[in-house]
């Protein structure tokens, strides 16, 4: 919810395969799956073992409107769902229609279908993001789709409904009552009930099976320091939260990172957990966290955008905390702008890189490199176009 806009480019189920020492820094390679990605974002692995990837969409040549009071991005049906057989390496759209708004003509900055999730039973959904007031979505694009969860069918010819509209409840309800402004980001499912992240209105929603909304937890505003290069502002500056990434962890809880709002202070980022009553800090000292997923260990992965957006280090990172607090740097190389995560049976890690670009979006596949003999055991399926906001401060990156 905000006059300050980032554009960038998780589902959660585990299975396991046996006990293994994770994947360590200095013992890894890294293999570009697939290439040429329209803004790629969240990414989970279905029944058949592929892994299915939201792509946030190049936008087109329809309306166009303001992002944030500063970006005009303009609209068209090119947000899609796309498999890809890890093994092969080979890449089928699925569906190709989905609503999507990016800068012209570049394809920049794309929102559109932000994640993607299977639940028990094999059923898919995703999730559509907007990064507006809900107003504007109604009235100027006239795309209710925006904004929305949506339920996906994978039988025959491909085909997706609406489940419950996120946006519109932002606009109902604001859980956290500043400016009214929905960016949908993230979805986990968990018996039978979706739980959402909503970047713009900094809210964790739950969706029940008959499509009722809940606010559960509105993220808190925090007082951080102000760049000293920036002049006038408030100290302290009331940072937004800007949720993101969610995974279901070991103990059943809710984990969620948050991308913070400008000035996005380097270390200033959390993961929280939902406890079932509120919110608590359960990590502190990330940058930008976009992603996260579980390892069967207890191990979490967390995926920072950018190591330091207002200084011009767009470099991401993938870090991983062990169940006794220890936290390791895995990767910190050869990632820019990485805005999906997620973890195969093959023990492998998949990362989507280059996410908020038109056109240049990767897959990476992260490995052990061959002299190492022990290697991650996981089974994780895990950020828009992601316009994410924080309402106070005007100032475009």
């Amino acid at each position: 919810m905000s006059n300050k806009k980032l554009t960038i480019t998780l589902a959660l189920t585990v299975g396991f395969v046996s006990p293994a020492a994770p994947i360590l820094a200095a013992n890894i390679s890294t293999t570009v799956l697939a290439s040429g990605l329209n803004n790629p974002r969240g990414m989970t692995f279905g029944p058949d073992g592929q892994l299915y990837i939201a792509q946030a969409g190049r936008g087109g040549n329809g309306t166009c409107i303001l992002s944030g009071g500063q970006s005009q991005v303009c609209y068209g049906p090119t947000s899609a769902i796309a498999r890809l057989n890890t093994t092969t390496g080979a890449t089928e759209v699925l569906i190709d229609n989905l609503p999507s708004l990016a800068q012209q003509p570049s394809g920049n900055e794309g929102t559109g279908l932000q994640d993607l999730y299977f639940d028990q039973s094999g059923q898919l959904f995703g999730i559509i993001g907007l990064g507006t007031n809900p107003d504007v979505r109604d009235n100027t694009l006239g795309v209710p789709a925006f904004g929305q969860a949506i339920a996906i069918n994978l039988t025959g010819t491909p085909s997706w409904s609406p489940v419950a509209d996120l946006a519109d409840f932002e606009r109902d309800n604001n859980p956290d009552g500043d400016e009214v402004d929905s960016n949908p980001y993230s979805l986990v499912v968990q018996n039978g009930v979706i739980y959402a992240t909503d970047a713009g209105g900094n809210s964790l929603l739950r969706v029940d099976g008959n499509g009722a909304i809940t606010a559960i937890a509105a993220f808190p505003v925090r007082s951080v320091t102000p760049p000293p290069f920036i002049p006038n502002l408030p100290n302290p500056f009331p940072m937004q939260a800007v949720p993101t990434g969610m995974a279901i962890g070991p103990d059943n809880q809710l984990y969620i990172g948050q991308l913070t709002g400008f000035p996005f202070p380097v270390g200033g980022a959390n993961v929280y957990r939902f406890n079932g009553t509120n919110l608590e800090e359960f990590a502190t000292g990330f940058t930008n966290i976009i992603d996260l997923a579980f390892a069967p260990d207890g191990s979490l992965y967390v995926l920072e955008y950018a190591s330091n957006f207002l200084a011009g280090d767009f470099s991401g990172q993938l870090w991983r905390i062990a169940p006794n607090g220890t936290r390791q740097s895995i990767l910190d190389e050869g990632l820019s702008f990485p805005t999906g995560l997620a973890i195969g049976d093959d023990g492998a890690i998949y990362v989507a890189n280059q996410g908020f670009v038109g056109g240049q979006g990767q897959i990476l596949k992260i490995t052990s490199t061959p002299e190492m003999t022990s290697v991650i055991a996981l089974g994780v399926t895990a950020l828009t176009g992601l316009r994410l906001r924080s309402k106070k401060k005007s100032t475009s990156l």
